[in-house]
């Protein structure tokens, strides 16, 4: 039955099992989700884990829900459609059904869900179906679709589903204070990763190096000052990449020696661009290479490293990190952490793009004897000679 008319509702009667859908084809990035209040106090969520701390819950243990996983990231249009199974309620004190436009709220739009063609419907194990068109004009990035308290449906299903705003919804909405938008996600130990669900939805990701501005014992200069190794000469900390195509090509992007390869290309191959060499430390934003989404399946991994071009190594005061952002996920943060190893090369992390669009990233950390003692180590097969900078 379609619930036609704002505020028609119906009420969801008993069920062993119950599943709550979120489907729509516009270019916008919904996201179904389930915040609860248990009877002895404790609170949460279960919702993608492309927001950091997200979980997709479990059906054979608590919470007794379960998400079918992230549709629509990057704001794809196409059959996008999230599901929630929920097997059990005994737990629960309130159990509220959100959906949230991460699209609109994200970049603090100002759209309403009548902009899109969202609809949820939900159908029990006892052959009962409902629907309902997200069509309500109120402003608003969050919509509540159902609340169950105390193991009653309250408001079960209503046509015109109550909209409000993010602010409003953390802090009424019990759980839901935990989630975070601006949310980041911490690759802390070797070999840990992170996959991006990108569904060749263009954009790019924008990779940056970036360091500690005053080391222990030595005056500020300002941010991104100058680093100085253990005998007090100063060093160039540099970013770069490997590379490898799915026609074979591998090459090395770094500023270093004069030629094409050394900041690369955006629009063609290969997708990659170095923004420029940071020789002073002087820049606030550290350096930063951009990759072209749009040409994902062009790519089949690109090895990342930073290297100390002058200076005697001394890594322990750099504080050096890596984030990755790409569109419609949390921020990926890999730190170097505090490293006492003597060589000057590091290969911070691997991303690795796999068919059907979705990218690795796992946290490497290992160090090396230069770039071709890297090579070898990941099987790049370059030939390497002496560079320098212009």
């Amino acid at each position: 039955m379609e619930l036609k008319q704002k505020g028609e509702k119906a009420d969801i009667g008993s069920f062993k099992q119950l599943k709550v859908s979120l489907i729509w084809t516009s270019a916008v990035d919904l996201d179904l989700m389930a915040f609860y209040k248990t009877k002895d106090g404790r609170t949460g969520g279960v919702y993608s884990d492309n927001y950091s701390g997200g979980s997709l819950g479990d059906l054979n243990q608590f919470p007794f829900i379960q998400l079918s996983g992230d549709e629509g990231v990057g704001a794809v249009g196409g059959d996008n459609q999230e599901d929630l199974r929920i097997v059990k309620l005994d737990d629960f004190e309130e159990l509220s059904i959100v959906a949230l436009n991460f699209t609109d709220v994200s970049s603090n739009s100002n759209n309403v869900f009548a902009d899109y063609d969202a609809r949820v419907e939900v159908a029990s194990d006892t052959g009962e179906k409902h629907t309902v068109r997200l069509d309500s004009r109120q402003p608003g990035s969050i919509a509540l679709i159902c609340k169950f308290t105390s193991g009653f449906i309250t408001n079960s299903l209503v046509n015109d589903s109550e909209v409000m705003g993010f602010d409003d919804f953390k802090a009424r909405i019990p759980g839901a204070s935990e989630l975070k938008l601006a949310s980041k996600v911490t690759l802390k130990s070797k070999g840990d990763t992170y996959a991006l669900k990108t569904k060749d939805s263009g954009g790019e990701f924008l990779i940056n190096l970036n360091w500690n501005q005053t080391p222990q014992g030595q005056e500020k200069k300002g941010f991104l000052s100058k680093l100085f190794s253990g005998k007090g000469e100063e060093i160039d900390l540099d970013l770069g990449c490997l590379f490898e195509m799915n026609d074979g090509v591998r090459a090395c992007i770094q500023p270093l020696n004069a030629g094409f390869l050394k900041q690369g290309a955006y629009n063609e191959p290969p997708y990659i661009y170095h923004l420029g060499d940071d020789r002073t430390g002087g820049w606030s934003e550290g350096e930063n290479i951009k990759i072209n989404l749009e040409h994902s399946n062009k790519l089949v991994r690109i090895l990342i490293f930073t290297f100390i071009y002058e200076g005697v190594p001394n890594w322990t005061q750099t504080d050096a990190v890596v984030t990755i952002n790409a569109p419609g996920h949390p921020t990926l943060e890999v730190p170097m952490g505090a490293q006492t190893d003597q060589r000057g090369f590091c290969a911070i992390a691997m991303i690795e793009f796999k068919n059907g669009g979705e990218i690795v990233v796992t946290k490497l950390v290992s160090f090396h004897n230069g770039h071709q003692d890297c090579d070898q180590a990941y099987n790049w097969g370059l030939k390497w000679t002496a560079g320098s900078k212009d």
